[in-house]
């Protein structure tokens, strides 16, 4: 008779994972990856963590808040789009460089972009075995058409890419239909698709308008706004002295100077100093600047004018 097994001495209880192995990834070499690599790299990473524990008590947390029953697949995919939709819970932030982050670290920290959301998103649908696949959009260089790439479809050439998002099939297991998901733009319902929809939703899927770049006009300053005076030279920020390149750092900062070494004066003796010292530094930088040059009327080629000039290019900085 075969010994039976105490089910008391089996340990049952299991540990979630560490939280510190969600991270940011870095991707500086992602332009070099051809777009069906690229999916492939998001799609690994979705279904990864949509087999971790902590994913499915979640997905099953917001799809029982939304009313929707059990096998009711439609009304969960819904519930899961809308809750990944609120930017309350991840609110869309472009990226300085392309990064993807782990879905884990994008619900802890509450942001991302659509690469991330359409992360997060997938990873839901892979933890309650809703069937999902990757879309890409964008338009045709040539005629500027608005095109979509599903994965595992054929791959249309000659396009420029711009957005991710992704479809989830119903019911579970076999899909008889398939219904596009907009996960970065709130209250967009299940089925909405950026490519033949309203393109306003997406300024990413906008047409550029023809022609250079417009410079936008400055408003007025309101009413009473008065301009504030340059804080002390000590307490000024580097980018100060940044902003002003080479020799004019010490033109620019000298003005500045007796501006502020004036601060007394008062009225039009105050506004009547910095004019003349503006225009005389100006003045003369230009005419030091051609005689070092050797321009204007300080051309010539005299073996005093090249000693000097050698002699200021040292004490500068500036190549003679």
């Amino acid at each position: 008779m075969p010994e039976k097994l105490d089910i008391a001495r089996i340990n049952a209880r299991t540990r979630e994972l560490d939280l510190s192995g969600a991270k940011v990834h870095h991707l500086p070499d992602w332009g070099g990856y051809d777009d069906p690599k690229k999916l492939e790299v998001i799609k690994s990473i979705a279904e990864q963590r949509g087999r971790d524990p902590r994913i499915r008590k979640m997905v099953a947390k917001i799809i029982k808040k939304s009313g929707a029953a059990p096998r009711a697949y439609k009304k969960q995919a819904a519930a899961l789009l809308k809750w990944v939709q609120d930017p309350k819970n991840i609110y869309y932030l472009n990226e300085p460089g392309e990064q993807l982050q782990d879905p884990i670290y994008t619900i802890k920290h509450g942001y991302g972009d659509c690469d991330d959301q359409v992360l997060v998103l997938c990873c839901f649908f892979e933890a309650c075995r809703l069937p999902w696949k990757l879309v890409i959009s964008g338009r045709k260089r040539d005629n500027g058409q608005k095109v979509r790439h599903i994965q595992g479809g054929n791959y249309p050439a000659n396009t420029s890419w711009s957005h991710i998002y992704c479809m989830v099939g119903t019911p579970a297991f076999i899909p008889k239909r398939w219904y596009f998901c907009e996960p970065t733009v709130q209250g967009v319902p299940l089925g909405w698709d950026v490519v033949s929809g309203d393109k306003r939703f997406i300024p990413e899927m906008e047409k550029p308008p023809p022609g250079p770049p417009r410079l936008a006009k400055s408003p007025r300053a309101p009413r009473g706004y008065k301009v504030k005076r340059l804080p002390a030279r000590a307490n000024r920020s580097p980018a100060y002295a940044a902003a002003y390149g080479g020799v004019s750092s010490s033109v620019g900062s000298a003005i500045a100077e007796e501006v502020e070494s004036q601060s007394k004066v008062s009225g039009v003796g105050k506004l009547g100093f910095a004019i003349l010292t503006g225009v005389a530094v100006s003045v003369t930088t230009q005419i030091v600047l051609d005689w070092y040059r050797g321009e204007g009327a300080s051309k010539g080629q005299d073996p005093g004018y090249l000693r000097a000039r050698r002699f200021i290019g040292k004490l500068t900085g500036l190549s003679a």
